[in-house]
């Protein structure tokens, strides 16, 4: 998802801020040089991005930080004012004391993450939102350029339908994106 890409203005900081600091698990800038495999979430990756944040390197990102790594990554496009990142570390922040601390950021992550997959689940999902059916995923596929039959569908639902009812819930949906 790029919907960052689309504002500069975080509506939601956890989450506009998770979509950013996912686009740079896959940042160049935050590898190591010697790494040629893609970054994924596991704690290894965001320990990495997080200390990519960590400019002064003491365990906790400050809102100048986040501000300073922000601008730096993202250019002009992803200008935060003192207000937008204080108030992002704010809603992050479980301890309190002013700054992300790595658990704090990686809090932070897998509650972008569930949102993420939740706006996921709704596109594939249609009409009702509740459950994906074969159709509705026959109707994304065809989407996204792959032509299916209703019972390919039926057959790629069927390998994480734990409850067999033939669709899927977003439970269901979860653990078949892990």
């Amino acid at each position: 998802m790029n919907s960052y890409e689309s504002s500069t203005k975080p509506t939601s900081p956890g989450s506009s801020f998770t979509r950013f600091f996912r686009r740079l698990l896959s940042s160049p800038s935050t590898k190591p040089p010697s790494s040629s495999a893609p970054i994924s979430s596991n704690s290894d990756d965001i320990h990495q991005v997080f200390n990519y944040f960590d400019e002064n390197g003491d365990g906790m990102i400050s809102a100048t930080e986040l501000q300073n790594r922000m601008r730096k990554v993202g250019g002009e496009e992803v200008q935060l004012s003192d207000e937008e990142a204080e108030m992002a570390v704010r809603s992050s922040d479980a301890d309190g004391d002013g700054v992300l601390g790595l658990d704090d950021f990686a809090k932070m992550m897998k509650e972008g993450e569930e949102e993420e997959l939740k706006g996921a689940f709704g596109m594939y999902s249609g009409r009702d939102g509740r459950v994906i059916t074969p159709k509705s995923l026959k109707k994304m596929m065809r989407r996204l350029g792959q032509s299916t039959t209703v019972n390919e569908c039926k057959e790629m639902i069927g390998r994480f339908d734990v409850n067999g009812d033939g669709v899927l819930d977003f439970d269901e949906f979860r653990a078949m994106m892990s």
